[in-house]
């Protein structure tokens, strides 16, 4: 059986800290941090050159823990012979007391072979706290045949502070071509330099602390005609101690109509937190536990979207602006399908959908089965009407957009059922939207509406009912809509919105089901805060009387 050093090295230490456990009650409580920070200084250096390297133990925000006094584990991922480097105190050292959270080892990294690699630093005990480094050593590849490409963004040893990286680079000579970009020695992203030889895109797969990047152009024999240095840079993202982090499910490219996962990792003070899409879209999000919140939304924009953050501490909002970026492909999908019956002869059933993209055209399937849908017509419009139905009976449809080949492509819509003959018109009588408080959290409610396939609410700062100068904010099948809300007792200022919430229909009409309605989004007077603080300055008054008296 073979061991690795590190495995032999943590084994001798665990059972040397039980035996030390037996024998001394240690009222030292460890430290931990939540990562190392590795500075290698330079870090582009020479084969055999002896370079400075620091471990800094902080916490997730960049904070020094000084009373860190626990062991580390110093390897470089890519070598196995140890033989082909050096690194300080023979790979483990102990933290002590003098260090105060912060080791600087003068001279003591050497690296034998020239290469990109990772210096990595963890901790012996718990080996998810880690800090690393990428490193270049030596000339990694002849470049002597093969044209420049130079990179614009990100700087090299700049600092990002978004999850996706804005690659911008320009190679005059070598327009039109094929291009990869490769982060951390992995390709990323590929496609094509445009006219001018400029390369414009947005990638994911980086890593917090230090990246390295190159991007290289093909020609049509797959063979490296072009590329750039290896530069480094370093993503720092946005974090204060009340904004901490965001992460986004998928965190690559998503396409239109998928839905994304966000969560925000905040401190416990924060009450409530709001995403901003740059496409207007303003969404309250769910509150997990202290400090965690989460919402999925379905993206049907295209395009990067920049993600801000609204947060609000002891009834102040605090806003973080660019903390991620979605890429957002274009895509063709079918939505929703909307069924309803013809209003004079019943047997005839009318069939309209939502398209996202667009598509040569369009199979429609259906049958009395969910399992059979053996019947099929293609069709090139938006709407088809199908006759010769049976009145009373349950038929199921599905539509999937194809190509000019009558191909499937993009992503069919689901399967859809409905009885031949059923009223699907919506009737609106008499029901009003109002806005509630429901703990600490606001919504508008209103009354279920008959034959409904959802509601969509709309937003605008100033008084109007035409929906095309709202901001469109929301959608849900239910009857409730939360709406961000600043509860900030600091401003005597009351602060509107005008919201609007219309229906819409499984026969494909779209009716509002109020006016517009004019509501308080913030500050506003808790009436119930004040009637208590009231009972309480009252309550004071008169014991300061009768302590007088």
């Amino acid at each position: 059986m073979i061991f690795s050093r590190k495995t032999l090295i943590v084994s001798i230490m665990t059972l040397g800290l039980l035996a030390i456990s037996f024998v001394v009650n240690n009222n030292v409580h460890a430290v931990d941090p939540d990562a190392f920070i590795v500075e290698v200084v330079p870090s582009s250096f020479d084969v055999n050159e002896a370079v400075d390297i620091t471990i800094k133990a902080v916490k997730s925000d960049g904070e020094i823990i000084t009373a860190y006094q626990g062991d580390v584990f110093i390897e470089i991922e890519g070598i196995v012979d140890t033989a082909d480097y050096t690194v300080p105190s023979d790979g483990l050292y102990t933290f002590l007391p003098q260090d105060q959270g912060v080791k600087l080892f003068s001279k003591w990294l050497v690296i034998k072979k020239s290469w990109t690699f990772t210096i990595k630093v963890s901790d012996i005990i718990n080996d998810t706290i880690i800090g690393e480094k990428t490193v270049i050593v030596g000339t990694v590849e002849d470049t002597t045949n093969k044209e420049g490409v130079n990179i614009i963004s990100p700087i090299a040893g700049g600092i990002e502070k978004n999850n996706i990286a804005n690659i911008m680079a320009s190679a005059p000579t070598l327009q039109n071509s094929p291009y990869e970009i490769y982060i951390n020695n992995n390709s990323v992203a590929q496609g094509m330099s445009n006219a001018n030889g400029d390369i414009n895109a947005y990638v994911s797969g980086i890593n917090e602390w230090d990246n390295i990047l190159q991007i290289k152009i093909l020609n049509a024999s797959n063979e490296i005609i072009g590329e750039s240095e290896i530069i480094t840079f370093r993503y720092e993202p946005i974090k204060d101690g009340v904004f901490n982090s965001i992460a986004i499910t998928p965190a690559a490219k998503i396409k239109q109509w998928e839905k994304a996962t966000f969560t925000v990792n905040s401190s416990e003070s924060v009450t409530s937190a709001q995403l901003k899409l740059s496409d207007g879209k303003s969404i309250p999000m769910d509150k997990k536990s202290a400090w965690i919140f989460t919402k999925e939304i379905t993206i049907d924009t295209k395009g990067n979207l920049q993600v801000d953050v609204d947060l609000i501490v002891l009834w102040q909002t605090k806003s973080y602006t660019g903390v991620a970026t979605l890429v957002v492909e274009e895509w063709v999908a079918i939505g929703k399908i909307r069924l309803y019956s013809d209003s004079i002869d019943k047997t005839k059933l009318n069939v309209t959908r939502e398209t996202i993209g667009s598509a040569s055209q369009y199979r429609i399937n259906y049958g009395t089965s969910q399992n059979n849908l053996d019947a099929s017509v293609i069709v090139q419009t938006n709407e088809i009407v199908i006759e010769n139905l049976t009145i009373g009976q349950t038929y199921y449809f599905q539509i999937t957009p194809l190509d000019s080949t009558n191909t499937p492509i993009g992503t069919p819509s689901e399967i859809t059922d409905t009885i031949i003959g059923e009223d699907m018109g919506c009737v609106v009588v008499g029901i009003q939207v109002s806005d509630q408080q429901i703990w600490d959290k606001y919504y508008l409610v209103w009354s279920a509406v008959n034959n409904v396939e959802k509601y969509i609410i709309y937003r605008a700062d100033f008084e109007t009912s035409e929906t095309s100068k709202m901001q469109k904010v929301g959608e849900t099948t239910g009857t409730m809509f939360e709406y961000p809300f600043n509860p900030s007792p600091a401003s005597k200022q009351y602060k509107y919105a005008y919201y609007l919430v219309e229906a819409v229909c499984k026969d494909g009409t779209n009716i509002k089901i109020d006016n517009t309605k004019k509501i308080v989004v913030g500050p506003a007077e808790n009436i119930l805060l004040i009637i208590l603080i009231s009972l309480f300055g009252y309550t004071i008054y008169k014991l300061y009387g009768f302590s007088k008296n």
